[in-house]
């Protein structure tokens, strides 16, 4: 009787030692808001960044919208965007995850003329 509480105690240990990870940043500028969320497993990672213009609507549109993250880590690049909202999903296996505690660069250029840098911490 005493074996299968055992092997009960055993496997819920190493459940919990393999758990994910699950990291959220946010920041913003004058302009744009930012968020990046991810579930980590190990060298495994799959998130999404969300960026939103703060002043605009569903009819405002970009010309040459530009995202750079990290110093070109991720670029996104559109001729034109319409609405104020850009999602860019990312995944990479085998690859150095995200560190919570370091803060992501975001770049975002638009229309030829405007340009703000901004941390998601």
């Amino acid at each position: 009787m005493k074996k299968p509480f055992l092997f009960v105690i055993l496997f819920i240990s190493i459940l919990v030692g393999c758990g994910n990870d699950y990291i959220f940043l946010s920041g913003e500028s004058e302009n744009w808001k930012g968020e990046y969320s991810a579930n980590i497993d190990g060298n495994k990672e799959n998130g999404n960044y969300l960026f939103g213009y703060k002043n605009g609507n569903n009819a405002t549109e970009f010309k040459n919208l530009e995202i750079v993250i990290n110093d070109g880590e991720t670029v996104q690049k559109e001729d034109k965007h319409k609405g104020t909202t850009i999602r860019i999903s990312t995944s990479c296996s085998g690859c150095s995850v995200t560190n919570k505690d370091e803060p992501i660069k975001v770049t975002i250029k638009w229309d030829d003329k405007n340009e703000d840098t901004f941390y998601l911490n």
